[in-house]
């Protein structure tokens, strides 16, 4: 039997959990790992060599795109974002891909998000988005719960968490939470960003509590942002994702809403929950929150299995993500930076 071909491209820190998940794919499979960067690769070598389930696998290490089989049954495009659209085009010019997994933030011009979507219509490709959240057994429990709410309230907070690099996260479970897969975006005549939602909902987005500088990122070359987005989005009425720049603040996740109230302390794995069950008493459980080490082959999986997997649909992801960049572009514009260009990875 032939043997399915998997692609990794980029081997930073999220690529080599990618390729460690890969590992624990139960079929044995060719695995392609291509980056640029020969250092890069070579890390990537020791770290597959004390991989669980690396033996059952063959793998090749490249730095050309040419390298890499003409067919692919799936990829992982773990890039910084300002290449990944030319990393896409010249994937897609030189295989035939069926499925792909991006990682995000997924693009830095928003004309990118169109020309991106048609080469994947051109040529059939099938895309998710990496934002995890939603195949976290915690949260797919939470959303069970929130099925029959008419409306709630979310608001995550925390110190220095990295806004723009994980607010998309946020903003995607939001999203997953509140039911809303279908949403198209635009601007209002006052310049609110707003998007329909369903034909009839809409996301609302208020970047006016950002720190007023943008500060550097974590990855030389980047930048990142502090403060307070507010938004609603679908049957989540009221949002708000705030990064405070002062240290020792916990991150927490609280919903509040018609049917239940949670409180998630993810650094702490805890759930408090309450509802009319507990006489709206809470009531505290822990949880296991996946690695990503251990996630990508289940995404996988599901693909081979079922064409299709829990994580973002790419057109879902898009339109959440070009939201959030007609913000703030003119923002970082202002404030100095490359005009049509969010500078965010």
């Amino acid at each position: 039997m032939k043997k399915r071909q998997i692609g990794i491209i980029g081997t930073g820190n999220l690529g080599i959990r990618h390729l460690q998940a890969v590992a624990l794919l139960k079929e044995s499979c060719r695995i392609n790992v291509m980056d640029i960067s020969k250092e890069a690769l070579q890390n990537a070598k020791e770290v597959w060599q004390e991989t669980e389930g690396a033996q059952n696998h063959e793998i090749s290490f490249v730095t050309e795109m040419t390298s890499m089989p003409k067919e692919l049954d799936a990829v992982i495009v773990a890039t910084v974002s300002h290449v990944r659209k030319k990393v896409i085009e010249e994937l897609l010019a030189h295989a035939r891909v069926r499925y792909l997994i991006l990682e995000k933030v997924l693009f830095q011009r928003l004309e990118d998000y169109g020309a991106v979507r048609e080469l994947m219509e051109k040529n059939q490709v099938q895309a998710f988005v990496n934002c995890p959240r939603r195949m976290y057994p915690v949260y797919e429990k939470i959303k069970k719960k929130l099925e029959r709410a008419r409306t709630m309230e979310i608001m995550v907070s925390g110190s220095d968490w990295h806004l723009g690099c994980n607010g998309i996260h946020m903003l995607d479970l939001i999203g997953y939470l509140a039911g809303t897969e279908q949403i198209t975006a635009g601007v209002s005549e006052s310049g609110q960003m707003t998007a329909d939602v369903s034909g009839s909902e809409q996301i609302t987005l208020d970047i006016s509590g950002l720190e007023p500088e943008c500060l550097p990122s974590t990855r030389k070359g980047f930048s990142e942002i502090a403060g307070t987005i507010r938004g609603s989005l679908g049957r989540c009425r009221a949002f708000s994702l705030a990064s405070y720049p002062q240290k020792g603040i916990p991150a927490s996740t609280v919903i509040l809403s018609d049917v239940c109230w949670c409180r998630i302390l993810e650094g702490k794995r805890e759930l408090d929950f309450a509802d009319a069950s507990t006489g709206w008493e809470w009531k505290k459980e822990t949880f296991e929150m996946p690695y990503q080490s251990r996630l990508t082959n289940l995404a996988l999986e599901e693909l081979f299995a079922g064409g299709s997997c829990r994580l973002t649909a790419f057109e879902e992801s898009c339109r959440l993500h070009m939201a959030l960049e007609e913000q703030l572009i003119p923002w970082f514009e202002k404030r100095g930076k490359e005009k049509g260009l969010c500078p965010i990875t």
